[in-house]
């Protein structure tokens, strides 16, 4: 995922490119519903993908976080039963 660094600078670019597309569809082509069309499809794109992003990321912790309370369940399964056994743990 992007820093807020780069996230920021990808939105600057973004929204100045909106502005000049916007502007040359008004006086130079003058068809609104076109630069429109231009200007939100980008910005569209970027959201779809950061969406996506995000919810890759919040997989992975998911994730993560369940491998991990599954080795401690299992540490914990296995101390349980050395202490059964006397304390005489198998290699």
């Amino acid at each position: 995922m992007p820093s807020t660094r780069n996230h920021t600078a990808i939105q600057a670019v973004l929204a100045v490119l909106s502005v000049v597309v916007l502007a040359y569809s008004l006086l130079i082509v003058q068809q609104v519903l076109l630069g429109l069309i231009v200007v939100v499809l980008p910005w569209f794109v970027y959201a779809v993908v950061y969406v996506l992003l995000r919810f890759v990321r919040a997989l992975e912790r998911i994730a993560s976080a369940l491998e991990r309370q599954a080795e401690s369940e299992s540490d914990r399964s296995r101390t349980a039963e050395s202490t059964q056994r006397g304390g005489v743990e198998d290699e």
